[in-house]
């Protein structure tokens, strides 16, 4: 049993420096990786700020019109409810005064009949 240990010792011995050697090539390499993911980050972090900037001039163009818009959409409202007043307003009016626009309205009828009953009378008596 010994002997075993001691063989195993001296391969152990002489495979540690090898298999360290082999840790820092995977080292190495992983290292190169993480170097080069890091500088396409950076890269990728430079597209998106120009690529932010232009999106913000973009906005910055679209501020008077949305302005405009803004102003028009605002003046279209006014006019709704003074338009909104008014019609009720107007149906307001009518509904108290409905019995005296249907007492002049029917008179104005029978004074038109009237007059066509006696223009009718006249021409008959010709």
């Amino acid at each position: 049993m010994d002997e075993l240990l001691r063989a195993l010792q001296g391969v152990s011995v002489q495979l540690l420096p090898f298999l360290g050697v082999v840790v820092l090539i995977f080292l190495i390499l992983v290292l190169r990786r993480v170097y080069l993911l890091l500088a396409d980050v950076g890269q990728t972090v430079l597209k998106v700020n120009t690529a932010m900037d232009k999106v913000n001039s973009s906005l910055d163009e679209f501020k008077a019109p949305l302005s405009t818009l803004s102003r028009l959409s605002h003046s279209i409202d006014l006019v709704h409810t003074a338009t909104e007043s008014a019609v009720k307003g107007a149906v307001r009016v009518v509904s108290e005064n409905f019995e005296w626009i249907k007492d002049t309205a029917l008179s104005a009828v029978n004074k038109v009949k009237t007059k066509k009953a006696q223009q009718k009378g006249e021409t008959e008596n010709e």
